[in-house]
């Protein structure tokens, strides 16, 4: 026997392992975990108290000017006391201004949050894929150490019989002491990344660590035309029309700031020693000779066409990406079609072949060893192409906020 500790302990963790996710009845679906990772992210959180804060300004926004209270006493009133209120009227719609922009800004929050929302859609599908494939390969390499185990039983049958070398054996637990590395690394692998997907959740929760779903193999490829579509109207794109139309708006405000307001006052002037008092009217005016936000004005325009190139800019920069992104997916699927309709099935049957000529004794164990590795290598990569597919779509739906199900 050699070293078999090394194939034993990951096996004992593994079995752990399962009988505690078996205890966890409690454990949640992936459609459960990202509703509530959605509602308890902090930054959501504070993503929305920020919507909150910008609903506010919108009231605030369309209050009238306070008014104001004069008071002036000529030697503490013996000679004369003078009282008025002023009341500023604003002109040029500047109050219905002030309200359009606070839309605007609110606008312009909400569509931030949607945002990260969408980012956060897609750091839970990636951090959840590779949970998936690695408990898809421990499968795998389950039903692979089991084959091997089954083989190196029948070589200590062969041996005994005299049938086979004793250097099949020592090849056999070589392999076995492999896989079983490889598992125990798979495992580790495994476990810190289901640790990264419950941190997500933002609160210490074991129902994360053991989230159950799989990967939608079966998810069609987006069209371009749909990720263009969907891209026009993406959160990330819609952001700069908000902005364009926020400055247009201050444009707008900026102009009518050089309109002056209208100050209306109202009071009465009394005598302290005649004890008489008179009505006061006043009117008064700011007269805009030197300036009328002139440059204000000029700015925003500058900054409203710097908005629309670098929307322009940033649209072309993704639609290049997200084609990118789509040929990537086209050659996956052709890698994946390949692999399940030929490569795989044609090394199970070379494996199976060749499994009845070592039996037969016309091969050595070395051969079958070989072939053994090599199905295992192309399963591997199998998987490996279906996390990259889940991986691409991701990134996908998060540069274009189409809806698209992965994880199923």
């Amino acid at each position: 026997m050699r070293n078999w500790h090394l194939f034993l302990i990951p096996l004992f963790y593994q079995i752990f392992i399962t009988i505690s996710q078996a205890n966890h009845l409690d454990s949640i679906s992936f459609f459960q975990a990202r509703e509530i990772i959605l509602q308890q992210n902090s930054g959501i959180k504070s993503a929305l108290l920020e919507i909150d804060a910008a609903q506010t300004v919108i009231s605030q926004a369309g209050v009238f000017p306070n008014p104001e209270v004069n008071i002036a006493l000529d030697k503490f009133g013996v000679n004369e006391i003078e009282a008025s209120v002023e009341q500023a009227i604003e002109l040029g719609g500047k109050r219905k201004l002030r309200t359009d922009i606070a839309h605007k800004k609110f606008d312009a929050v909400k569509s931030s949050v949607e945002t990260a929302k969408n980012d956060l859609e897609s750091e839970i599908v990636r951090r959840f894929v590779p949970i998936a494939i690695l408990r898809e390969k421990l499968t795998l390499l389950d039903s692979l150490i089991d084959a091997a185990t089954i083989a190196k039983e029948q070589i200590d049958i062969r041996i005994n019989a005299g049938a086979a070398k004793k250097t099949d054996l020592i090849r056999a637990e070589i392999e076995l002491e492999r896989f079983a590395l490889d598992r125990s690394e798979m495992i580790r692998q495994l476990d810190q990344a289901q640790k990264k997907f419950a941190v997500l959740g933002g609160e210490e929760n074991d129902q994360f660590m053991y989230v159950k779903g799989s990967i939608d193999t079966s998810a069609p490829i987006p069209s371009i035309k749909s990720l263009q579509q969907a891209l026009l109207s993406s959160p990330q794109i819609a952001s700069f029309d908000i902005e364009r139309s926020l400055l247009s708006f201050e444009q707008k405000q900026h102009r009518a700031e050089a309109i002056p307001d209208l100050n209306i006052s109202a009071g009465v002037l009394g005598s302290g020693t005649e004890k008489r008092f008179s009505p006061l009217i006043g009117f008064s005016m700011d007269i805009p000779l030197f300036d009328r936000n002139s440059a204000a004005q000029k700015q925003t325009i500058f900054q409203q066409q710097a908005v629309f190139l670098r929307k322009e800019n940033t649209f072309k920069q993704i639609i290049a990406e997200i084609e990118d992104l789509h040929s990537r997916l086209i050659e996956i699927d052709r890698r994946i079609n390949v692999l399940t309709s030929s490569t795989i099935p044609k090394s199970e049957s070379v494996y199976s072949m060749l499994q009845e000529y070592y039996n037969a004794g016309k091969v050595s164990f070395l051969d079958l060893t070989a072939i053994r590795t090599e199905m295992l290598d192309l399963q591997l990569s199998h998987l490996d192409l279906i996390a990259e597919r889940a991986l691409t779509i991701a990134d996908l739906i998060q540069k274009t906020s189409l809806r698209v199900t992965i994880v199923k």
